[in-house]
């Protein structure tokens, strides 16, 4: 039997020989930013020797139509697409958040500016929609081409959605953790629920309780890898990638900050509100923030949370006969650290 390993990196492997298909011939020098951002090219336009990025949205799309259609290929064109809009969004939220890095070399934007960044992610927001309809050339029965897209929006509106929210609550001390999980499954769940879901629709079966479990796992496992970054932005901060300091230092919430705010003693919650009231988080307070969330106990309810979020994606797969080479495969992302 092949191992999980394995079987996630031929996946990986397939969506990136489609998705430089699909962006190959593109001259125009929007394009080579694209490239850039997707680790392809140096800022020069060159071609680039860096460690090839993993498509793990994508991964998730192109096994979802496996365990669908048994077809190895039937998922290529959506997981294309997904991890496309994935890409549009890491563009967009790297100029929203001000990140000037992103996979250890300076943002597109940060390269380009902030304007041709947009005009960047809009571009691949575009060509997500393209690369599905594109697939009527080839003979796709345009309803199946029709659901895929209203996949496809859906989960990018649902993630602007939670983007929105992620902003609002970013000024806000009174946050939930209920709000606060419901805005992490908008929008991280939801990309990931999409590519299960869309994977899924590609393979063209009927099996609705397939479509269920896959997409049930999807959007736990869009939670647990927020999560898993919520952690290792306090406990974690050597391993933790330029998007989640950044979203430390600009004083978005995580998960153990709004649980230490919604449960800790009213001392507490005032010194974590004094924190929070500063222009932004210096990070020479990132320890001291630390010592009051292991004092609130924040670290071990994130680590259950994350392990209530396993065990239901888990069972999302067990649930519905999922092949077992297939579930392995998705199962073992739960604990996969280069998420983009």
């Amino acid at each position: 039997m092949t191992s999980a390993a394995q079987t996630i990196r031929e996946a990986n492997d397939a969506v990136e020989a489609s998705l430089r298909t699909f962006m190959d011939d593109r001259e125009l020098p929007l394009y080579k930013m694209m490239a850039y951002h997707l680790g392809w090219v140096d800022e020069l336009g060159e071609p680039s020797h860096r460690t090839p990025q993993d498509r793990l949205r994508g991964a998730v799309a192109f096994l979802s139509s496996r365990a669908s259609s048994g077809n190895a290929g039937s998922g290529n064109a959506v997981a294309v697409a997904i991890e496309l809009l994935f890409n549009f969004t890491l563009i967009h939220t790297d100029i929203q958040e001000g990140n000037p890095d992103r996979m250890s070399r300076p943002a597109l934007w940060w390269v380009w500016g902030p304007a041709q960044g947009i005009n960047a992610g809009d571009g691949m927001h575009a060509l997500a929609r393209l690369v599905i309809l594109n697939q009527a050339d080839t003979g796709v029965d345009p309803v199946a081409i029709s659901g895929e897209l209203k996949i496809l929006d859906t989960s990018a509106l649902q993630f602007c959605e939670g983007a929105y929210m992620d902003t609002v609550f970013q000024e806000r001390l009174a946050v939930g953790v209920e709000e606060y999980l419901s805005m992490v499954g908008s929008i991280s769940g939801s990309l990931v629920a999409g590519a299960a879901q869309i994977g899924f629709n590609a393979g063209n079966s009927t099996d609705e309780k397939l479509a269920g479990g896959l997409t049930t796992f999807g959007r736990d496992l869009g939670v647990i890898w927020r999560l898993q970054e919520d952690h290792a932005a306090i406990w974690g901060t050597e391993s933790m990638d330029e998007g989640a300091q950044g979203r430390l230092i600009s004083k978005k919430k995580t998960l153990p900050v709004v649980h230490a705010l919604e449960t800790a003693e009213p001392s507490t919650r005032r010194e974590l509100g004094n924190m929070y009231a500063q222009r932004v988080i210096d990070p020479a307070n990132i320890s001291h923030l630390r010592e009051i969330l292991d004092q609130s106990g924040s670290q071990e309810f994130t680590e259950q949370k994350i392990s209530d979020h396993t065990d239901s994606a888990f069972s999302g797969l067990d649930s519905v006969g999922v092949d077992a080479e297939i579930a392995d495969a998705l199962k073992s992302l739960v604990g996969d650290t280069a998420r983009g």
